[in-house]
């Protein structure tokens, strides 16, 4: 059977972050374009990848584009490639804020376009994917797109007008946590352990207890009754992040982040 070709638009972080779950997968064949030489070179060195020269060899030799770059250059990037798109290409984009009209309007008025929102533990195959389709897109191009992203984590398919709250969850989540982990292990050297101890000590149990609740079934809040105490070490922890009131600065951090992914596509 004939391998897929998917090509990347951009080769930064989310790009390499994909790609390093298709190499392990083995059912696609994969490049990519920058338009930094440097940067094309130790991506295509660093997958050993082929990569091509121009936008437009790129689009010849794809099946599936994945519009890789940031929100502000989608319009250029298309625009430049408009005359090499062909009907029958599934464009794949990963910029925040970008919706697929926008994407459509200026590729081809018949392109089928998805929409996803990617992060950044795809690196480890454990990414959070959600997937929305624009208006031409098939059921077809739904489950190859699913194909792609299963292989760097979990997908889920989601009505566009959902996208900004996505990309403000578990888009920009990793970051949170990457916060969280180093305050919990702040809060372990305050207390005496050593800085590699204390964050090897955060971020296994924050792994853990997300383990444990997607394998679970339950709610957090029914985990969290379950390890409280009555008068206990997590009851006196959990006092403190109530009374500095840690899930409303949490709501306000995911209200904040989903109303820029809006204004990213004004």
């Amino acid at each position: 059977m004939k391998k897929t070709t998917v090509g990347f638009i951009g080769t930064g972080r989310i790009s390499r972050a994909i790609v390093a779950g298709l190499v392990r997968n083995g059912n696609f064949t994969i490049t990519g374009y920058d338009r930094d030489p440097d940067a094309l070179a130790s991506f295509c060195q660093t997958y050993n990848l082929a990569g091509m020269s121009s936008l437009q060899e790129l689009a010849e030799r794809s099946d599936t584009l994945i519009l890789a770059v940031k929100p502000y250059q989608i319009e250029e990037v298309l625009l430049e490639l408009q005359n090499a798109l062909r009907a029958d290409q599934l464009l794949i984009s990963v910029a925040a804020g970008i919706t697929t009209e926008f994407i459509r309007t200026r590729a081809l008025p018949e392109s089928h376009i998805i929409r996803v929102m990617p992060n950044t533990p795809s690196f480890v195959g454990e990414g959070m994917t959600a997937l929305s389709a624009g208006k031409n897109a098939t059921e077809k191009d739904l489950k190859h797109a699913g194909a792609v992203f299963s292989a760097v984590g979990r997908v889920m398919f989601l009505d566009e007008k959902h996208m900004d709250a996505v990309t403000a969850v578990s888009g920009s989540g990793p970051a949170y946590m990457f916060h969280i982990i180093e305050s919990m292990a702040r809060g372990g050297v305050a207390c005496g352990l050593n800085s590699d101890d204390a964050v090897l000590l955060s971020a296994q149990t924050m792994l853990g207890a997300a383990k444990l609740l997607l394998e679970s079934g339950k709610q957090p809040a029914d985990l969290i009754r379950e390890v409280t105490t009555p008068g206990g070490t997590t009851e006196a922890g959990l006092k403190q992040m109530m009374a500095h009131d840690i899930r409303q600065a949490m709501i306000d951090t995911v209200k904040a982040a989903a109303k820029r992914s809006s204004e990213l596509k004004q």
